[in-house]
């Protein structure tokens, strides 16, 4: 069914500037765009048809809305804490939805996937099981330590932690943000890291990309905001060979059907160590690549799944290629420290390069960055997606990047905090 043939209208959930990017994307192709977020300000209201300062949470509020716009399909945005809360609101009105409640209790929360992964032979960062309130526990501690929430993603509540100190504050500020009051005490992965991005259709498992992930070590005990990704990873040979063919078995065993999926893993000379997953769309946005290079956008198969149960139509494996073709890929995020934006320089000479096909901007003049967005993915001002025929193209793409960007405070200082340098990491 081609959805630009009639009006058709969604409900979208969430409410962050990555959230308005679907928005946009479903207005494109007709359709009427209904947003429900609390805060009244959000990006992803901008753009929509209508919107409602609501919780997703309160079912009740919600209900009213779907029947009042005569809602057809709902599609949950990026933002991990709402996938839950989105499958029960398709079950509840028999709507299409590419979560089942199975799925979601093994990959929405960090223990559950941790221990699914277990199950399917697939190793996992190394985590201490112990009691962090027991002194004489606390002191079997290796450090540095990861401690990170259950239950939150964007890097949110994550501390690096070095000393006993560190570890108090680390469990505290994970307990504030964690809604089950739960968290991970992980080994710290002094390794590389990278991703891999997954496209079920109609059962079928297909990989879609793998990258190099590259983190800032200026923040100190704060969470290592990605500030790099490139595509494909120089550990795709292996991955195919060792891990890929576990992950399916996984799938199949948790009866994935439709949707995307992201897992994080850290990687060093002996094994694969998968760490975070996302069954949603991505902040990180691999779909951009995946449009530029495939000519298939997961945005536009989701909302048509939402609204007709297909997620695309014809000969999908055809179209899917991780390796873009043999073409290079880099996504640079700018990190900011705090502070309030007085100026951007640069930015739309980097749009209107050839080579930079996507500026995915969250921050503008005036806007503010708070000491609490630090060491999360609220503190990025922009990932700049950039394309290349060669890896010594991809480094000249992010070097003009660098020579032509700047975000200064209200009092002309340098607000950028970290930004990627292959040469760094070569």
């Amino acid at each position: 069914m081609n959805l630009r043939d009639t009006q058709r209208n969604i409900l979208i959930l969430g409410g962050n500037p990555e959230t308005g990017a679907i928005v946009d994307v479903a207005n494109s192709m007709g359709l009427k765009t209904v947003v429900i977020d609390p805060y009244p300000n959000s990006p992803a209201k901008r753009h929509a048809s209508i919107s409602y300062d609501i919780d997703v949470r309160n079912f009740e509020e919600v209900d009213k809305v779907i029947e009042s716009e005569q809602i057809e399909g709902i599609l949950v945005g990026v933002a991990d804490p709402l996938v839950p809360y989105y499958q029960k609101l398709c079950e509840r009105h028999k709507f299409h939805c590419y979560a089942t409640d199975e799925i979601i209790r093994s990959l929405s929360s960090k223990s559950n996937f941790a221990n699914t992964c277990i199950h399917y032979g697939i190793s996992i960062t190394p985590n201490y099981d112990i009691d962090y309130e027991n002194d004489s526990e606390v002191n079997t501690l290796v450090f540095p330590v990861v401690v990170k929430p259950v239950d939150s993603g964007a890097g949110v509540g994550i501390s690096v932690c070095q000393n006993f100190n560190e570890f108090q504050q680390g469990i505290q500020h994970a307990l504030a943000v964690s809604l089950r009051k739960e968290l991970l005490i992980e080994k710290f992965m002094d390794c590389d890291d990278m991703l891999a991005y997954y496209t079920f259709v109609n059962g079928q498992a297909y990989l879609s990309a793998l990258a190099d992930r590259y983190k800032t070590k200026k923040q100190g005990q704060f969470s290592s905001v990605c500030i790099a990704a490139e595509y494909p990873s120089k550990y795709t040979n292996r991955f195919v060979n060792e891990i890929h063919p576990k992950l399916i078995n996984m799938f199949r065993g948790l009866n994935i059907s439709n949707g995307v999926l992201l897992i994080q893993l850290f990687v060093d000379d002996s094994n694969f160590y998968a760490y975070d997953p996302g069954f949603r769309l991505q902040g990180e946005a691999p779909h951009i690549y995946l449009k530029h290079f495939n000519h298939f956008d997961q945005r536009e198969m989701l909302l048509e799944f939402a609204l007709t149960g297909s997620m695309y139509q014809g000969d999908f494996q055809g179209v899917n290629d991780y390796r873009f073709k043999g073409k290079f890929a880099t996504t640079v995020w700018v990190l900011l420290g705090a502070g309030r934006i007085g100026q951007i320089v640069g930015l739309d000479c980097i749009k209107n390069h050839n080579n930079i096909i996507e500026v995915l901007q969250r921050f503008t003049v005036g806007d503010s960055v708070s000491d609490s967005m630090i060491g999360t993915e609220r503190q990025v001002f922009a990932r700049i997606y950039t394309v290349a025929r060669s890896k010594q193209e991809s480094a000249e793409n992010i070097q003009f990047i660098i020579s032509q960007l700047s975000v200064l405070d209200e009092r002309g200082e340098n607000m950028i905090l970290d930004m990627y340098h292959p040469e760094e990491t070569s």
